[in-house]
């Protein structure tokens, strides 16, 4: 019985060390494709927002009166299309900044820079497909996941004995 329980413990272990590995490798690919969302997101609130700058534009003002009119009018259809106004600022803002961060994040720095500006409702529309990434950043994340694996199989099957 001893036999068989080291022999599938060390299957288990191996199983775990293999799945983390290949868990962590898709890191690189969702963070591709939630880049990509965050890119089409930020198109689309670039168009708007130059709509937005052209109409205020028109009118001699810049963007932030041209809303804040909108915002303060007397007609709440003004006001309903100052709050449009407003969300389409701060969508512009909003994801220009993830973007130009995710850009710019070393390797390294992906896992916490995607974390510190994940989006729910970005990630709702993510079309992520798992796969084997074959390149060295692949490779690394794999790595990464290998040794947190090979770490979490070495503590959880230490043994306590009773000191003699």
């Amino acid at each position: 019985m001893a036999l068989f329980a080291r022999l599938t413990g060390g299957l288990i272990g191996r199983v775990m060390v293999v799945a983390f590995a290949l868990g962590a490798a898709q890191f690189p690919l969702y963070y591709l494709a939630y880049a990509n969302t965050l890119a089409g997101a930020r198109a689309e609130s670039e168009a708007r927002m130059h709509q937005l700058e052209l109409e205020a534009g028109q009118l001699q003002l810049d963007v932030e009166t041209f809303i804040r009119r909108h915002e303060t009018s007397d007609s709440e259809t003004f006001r309903a299309s100052g709050r449009i106004h407003r969300t389409t600022l701060e969508h512009y803002q909003r994801y220009t900044a993830q973007d130009s961060a995710l850009r710019a994040a070393e390797v390294w720095q992906k896992p916490w820079v995607l974390a510190k500006n994940f989006d729910p409702a970005l990630h709702a529309v993510t079309r992520f497909e798992p796969g084997v990434p074959l390149t060295p950043e692949g490779g690394v994340y794999a790595l990464a996941g290998l040794l947190l694996a090979w770490m979490l199989t070495g503590l959880t099957s230490l043994e306590i004995r009773p000191r003699t």
